[in-house]
């Protein structure tokens, strides 16, 4: 299990929330470790109240300003400039929030303690699993060659990536040979409309669980970087669940992307995925009706039908 944090007290009471949460539910049964990653010296005290929660062991990691910062590329007037210009978007004039989009984008899976792990759960402080799980996720993902998945899936907004598409583009006209192209068995149906448009869809990451020779590849890290040296990061307000998203549908077909029907996830107290299935979501603190698969600002019925 990985996740990002700050050294404050309101955020390791929301993760003491949810590893407790995801412990209960999961991981009492496994003893997966936890990676938790800051850019903050974190306190003896945070530790050892995240200890506290599981049997697994606990990684710390502090990341340094090449991990968890600005690509040496980057014009920092004109990123300041773009902070203040998107001020009235959300997170749009948040330096932090970009710094963590690029970490989660690509550092992240450059950093050692990853290196010789499988598969990693991503999971955000304060999230909510709702049912039990009663099988392992992880044995799935390997059982069925999935090399990503996801519990909910929406649109972007437009005015924090207004390049990205036609960047993402760019990159796939230059190596051809590693794109999956349009057609049956692909992903391109989930991002484009009838009209052949982006239509800004992506698979939600504050719960994924993904292969990690996907995000590790060539190709990956490749296209990571060409994104990085484009500065959209900071130039705009690019954030990993879309870069991560299109990713998959440039070098993976359809049926390498899982979605976690039967897992309940609720996130924020408004964004809810509850399993339809009676047997299951009995045991759970939500109902199919919250779902918001069937919100009109889901992307999952062009996942379905891709």
């Amino acid at each position: 299990m990985v996740t990002f944090i700050k050294n404050d007290r309101g955020q390791l009471n929301n993760l003491r929330f949810t590893m407790r949460n995801l412990e209960d539910n999961f991981n009492f049964a496994h003893g997966y470790p936890y990676v938790v990653f800051s850019n903050e010296n974190l306190s003896d005290e945070f530790k050892e109240l995240l200890n506290s929660i599981t049997r697994g062991q606990v990684f710390f990691e502090t990341l340094d300003k090449h991990m968890y910062g600005y690509a040496p590329s980057i014009d920092l007037i004109k990123a300041a400039k773009a902070r203040k210009d998107m001020k009235n978007v959300m997170f749009g004039d948040d330096e932090d929030y970009r710094f963590q989009s690029r970490f989660m984008s690509g550092m992240i899976f450059r950093h050692p303690i990853l290196k010789n792990l499988d598969y990693y759960w991503r999971i955000e402080a304060g999230t909510e699993y709702v049912c039990p799980i009663n099988f392992d996720p992880f044995q799935y993902m390997q059982d069925h060659d999935k090399k990503l998945s996801f519990s909910m899936a929406l649109y972007e907004y437009h005015e924090t990536i207004p390049t990205l598409y036609d960047t993402a583009m760019q990159f796939a006209s230059e190596h051809e040979t590693w794109i999956q192209k349009n057609q049956p068995g692909s992903l391109w149906k989930f991002i484009l409309n009838e009209s052949q448009e982006y239509n800004r869809c992506h698979f939600w990451s504050n719960f994924q669980i993904a292969d990690l020779k996907f995000f590790q590849s060539e190709q990956y890290q490749a296209f990571f970087d060409y994104l990085d040296k484009a500065g959209g990061f900071f130039y705009e307000r690019w954030g990993d669940p879309v870069i991560h998203s299109l990713a998959a549908v440039l070098f993976l077909e359809k049926e390498q992307v899982h979605f976690w029907d039967n897992i309940g996830y609720r996130v924020a107290n408004s964004f809810t995925h509850c399993p339809t299935n009676l047997s299951l979501y009995s045991q759970c603190s939500c109902r199919p009706q919250q779902n918001f698969d069937n919100d009109g600002y889901s992307c999952l019925q062009f996942f379905l039908s891709a």
